[in-house]
Parts: structure tokens; sequence; C-alpha cells
């Protein structure tokens, strides 16, 4: 045998005794060992705030959509879009072709038309009185074969 590999073999089963024996009698060994205590370092903590979650009064601005309801489908490329919103407030509809503005009633009642087209339209109703803006987005399909 060569001297190198039986140089090689003593020093690898050198080391795995002394890894056996750490194994082996590690345990006892740590607990002769003086404990080490670190000190613990206490950061100063903020305040924090109890999470607030406004309750909707009837008093803020907000828009809703009443017809068509969400995720319809619908046959009829005419789509009629009405909902609430604030009294006197001025609404955008917006569809995926046309848009069209209406001025909500003195009960906040609207009511406004658009084309569809076929296949999926994302429409986005936009109520805006004095300086705030409300807006609700809805989904609706439109193929034209009946249903």
């Amino acid at each position: 045998m060569n001297k190198d590999a039986v140089l090689a073999t003593l020093i690898g089963f050198g080391i795995g005794l002394l890894i056996t024996g750490l194994l082996l009698v590690g345990p006892n060994i740590t607990k002769s060992l003086p404990k080490i205590n670190l000190p613990t370092i206490s950061f100063p903590q903020s305040k924090q705030k109890p999470a607030v979650t406004a309750t909707p009064t009837p008093s803020q601005f907000a828009v809703t959509i009443e017809s068509p309801m969400a995720e319809a489908i619908e046959n009829s490329t005419d789509l009629l879009v009405s909902g609430m919103t604030s009294p006197g407030a001025t609404v955008v509809i917006a569809g995926s072709v046309d848009d069209t503005a209406v001025a909500a009633q003195a009960d906040g009642k609207y009511a406004g038309k658009i084309t569809l087209a076929e296949g999926k339209n994302d429409i986005i109703v936009t109520a805006y009185r004095l300086l705030k803006q409300a807006n609700q987005t809805i989904t609706v399909y439109y193929t034209p074969e009946s249903l």
C-alpha cells in the first residue's frame, strides 16, 4: 500500500474518532463550563395607535351602481346604467366604447346609457361634487347570441 494512502486513512480515522468523542462527551463538558449571560437590550417602544376603522356615514360622498349587476351577460349593445349618489352630483359613466355624463336627481338617483363592445366591458361610474370624487367599477359581458 502507498504511504500517502495509509497517512490519509489514519488522518480520516483520527478525525472520525474526534467527532465521535465530541458527540458522546460534549454534552457533559458543556454542563461544567461557566454560564454566560448576555446583556438584555430593550429599545423604547413607540406607542402604536389602535387601528380605527371608519364606518361610512350618510354624509360621506359615495356612488353605487344598482343596475346592471356585476358580471352580468347582456345581449344588447345599449345598456342602461343606474344607481345612487349625492343629490346634484355630476355622474360620468365610462364604458369601453363611449362615455355619458348625467346629473343626479334631487333624490340622488342617476341613469345613463352606454354602448357595449362584444366581450368583456369594464364600466366605471364616477361622481363629482364640489371638490370630491367617488367611483365604482363593474364588469359586464356582451354577446350578440340570444341566451
